[in-house]
């Protein structure tokens, strides 16, 4: 089956095709990795939301791993002025919070909702950070 294939831009599967000259890659051979592409986004607002393999968040989806990612990628918001999750930058020490624990104070930020494969559940904690964050108010006011 085509498995995640339809996220992957189409260099990405002549990259992987076993017939390139170069031969047969995986995802795994990319020279960059997840905390790398989070870290392009400093410092603007970046939420990274997910919901819970038991309701049909796909576990390939790593939660754990992307969380320690966005961790990781906290050191070049600091850089560049912007608030991190609030925790420490260490990956490897760090402790995914608990489901429904948002991590939403930063121009970065981290929610896991006990949901299935969608944003939804988190639409109410994203509107009032992305207000914040891009300093919106209503027209009027």
């Amino acid at each position: 089956g085509s498995g995640g294939y339809h996220w992957m831009a189409g260099n990405y599967m002549r990259y992987a095709a076993a017939e390139s000259s170069f031969g047969s890659k995986t995802g795994c051979d990319l020279p960059i990795d997840s905390h790398e592409l989070i870290a392009l986004c400093a410092p603007r607002p970046t939420f990274i939301s997910y919901g819970i393999p038991e309701k049909g968040d796909a576990k390939w989806l790593d939660q754990n791993g992307s969380y320690k990612a966005t961790v990781a990628a906290g050191s070049v918001y600091k850089l560049l002025g912007a608030k991190d999750l609030g925790v420490s930058n260490d990956y490897h020490t760090e402790q995914m919070p608990p489901v429904l624990t948002g991590l939403m104070e930063g121009a970065l930020a981290w929610r896991q909702h006990n949901g299935g494969h969608t944003d939804a559940p988190n639409f109410q904690f994203f509107i009032p950070w992305a207000n914040r964050e891009l300093k919106y108010e209503k027209a009027g006011k």
